[in-house]
């Protein structure tokens, strides 16, 4: 019967390796990782390169010409809630041009920030969901000043005409008075 005789080789680095005859045993070839390079669309000009913020500035769209935009005051934010994190939130409602947190003279953020929406629908539903939504225990503030009040009541007058709702149904009104007879 042979003898084999196995030597332990340290390195500063390294595991112990076992070695047979100057041969490592049981370790397999190591391929250097080498970053894949990624590629970036192809552009005929420079306007869509400009256009196309997706890598700088994700979830925040250009404002669609000749519609206004609409501001939304976010308030009674925790000084320890994240900036990124508000955004995330007011992206959910919709996309918005543009969203920005004040800050004072030292650079601290503040407990406000305005977020400019690209339409009233997303204004809309910003005030519905975003209500007293609570975030690090304190209940978000959601107002509008009176001129975007009034476009977004211009917004839901158009909307009800263009469904062809009545804006007061009175053979509902019957309906239900009958089910309460019966």
């Amino acid at each position: 019967m042979a003898f084999q005789q196995h030597i332990i080789i340290r390195a500063p680095t390294t595991l112990p390796m076992p070695i047979h005859m100057g041969i490592p045993i049981g370790i397999q070839p190591v391929m250097a990782w080498q970053p894949q390079r990624v590629r970036q669309p192809h552009y005929t000009n420079t306007s869509e390169r400009n256009n196309n913020n997706s890598n700088s500035n994700p979830g925040v769209v250009q404002p669609i010409p000749g519609q206004p935009t609409t501001t939304v005051f976010i308030g009674n934010i925790s000084e320890r809630v994240p900036d990124n994190l508000i955004k995330q939130v007011l992206i959910k409602c919709g996309p918005i041009v543009s969203w920005k947190r004040v800050q004072d003279a030292s650079g601290k953020m503040q407990a406000f920030g305005f977020c400019e929406y690209r339409d009233p629908e997303a204004t809309l539903r910003a005030l519905r969901i975003l209500k007293d939504l609570e975030i690090a225990d304190k209940a978000l503030l959601v107002k509008v000043d009176q001129k975007t009040k009034d476009l977004l009541d211009k917004h839901i007058q158009k909307k009800k005409s263009q469904m062809k709702l009545p804006e007061n149904d009175s053979s509902l009104e019957e309906k239900k008075k009958k089910k309460k007879k019966k």
